[in-house]
């Protein structure tokens, strides 16, 4: 009888545990599809922002300066540019596809910036172009994270920045050329008004740099 009532014990024990264990898998199924389709759905976000910016440029080539003042593009660009850190931080900033899709995110980056230099050229515009370089390696760069949380509360307060950012270590040709033209060699590092600022800006530091150029 004793024995019974062990072995009914160790049994409920194994279906008990055997029991979480299934629903250990099953969740981490049910949270890899999500995390799978998350991914896709980015993707589509990136590439609608690529074929609108190929619209707006081809639309304003022949008038850029009536259309000034089109930020649509940015700010959808931006709104995938937030989203993307959030995969960053759900599934980690070596995951290899969220490491394709930054590289794809900053040739849109790189595209936009192109497009705003040119209205602030040619039609005297007033945005603020702002390159942020930076690493997430934390050896190499401890603050790149603190910049980047200060750079975009300042582009929340004022519509007219653009805040660019680049991380240096995705071997990329296009961000290599833009830290190379501007003579980056530490990060983080910052470009405001072409002008280049080598460490930390603290809030304050970047709303005196925005205010008095």
């Amino acid at each position: 009888m004793v024995k019974r009532e062990m072995r009914g014990k160790y049994l409920i024990t194994f279906l008990l545990t055997a029991s979480v264990f299934a629903l250990g898998i099953f969740l981490g199924i049910i949270m890899s599809d999500y995390k799978i389709t998350k991914i896709y759905g980015y993707e589509r976000e990136l590439m609608n922002n690529f074929l609108r910016q190929n619209l707006q440029s081809e639309l304003m080539e022949n008038d850029v300066c009536n259309f000034s003042n089109s930020g649509l593009v940015s700010q959808e660009l931006f709104k995938v540019g937030d989203r993307l850190d959030a995969l960053e931080k759900d599934l980690g900033k070596d995951h290899q596809e969220v490491i394709s899709l930054k590289k794809y995110y900053i040739l849109l980056e790189v595209k936009d910036y192109l497009f705003f230099k040119k209205v602030n050229e040619k039609c005297n515009g007033e945005f603020i172009l702002n390159l942020f370089f930076y690493s997430n390696d934390p050896k190499k760069c401890e603050k790149c994270e603190d910049q980047g949380f200060v750079l975009s509360y300042a582009r929340a307060k004022n519509d007219n920045i653009r805040t660019y950012s680049f991380d240096v270590d995705l071997g990329l040709d296009v961000v290599n050329y833009l830290a190379d033209y501007h003579k980056i060699e530490n990060v983080p590092s910052v470009v405001f008004y072409d002008k280049v600022y080598t460490g930390f800006l603290d809030t304050e530091k970047v709303e005196s740099i925005i205010k008095n150029e």
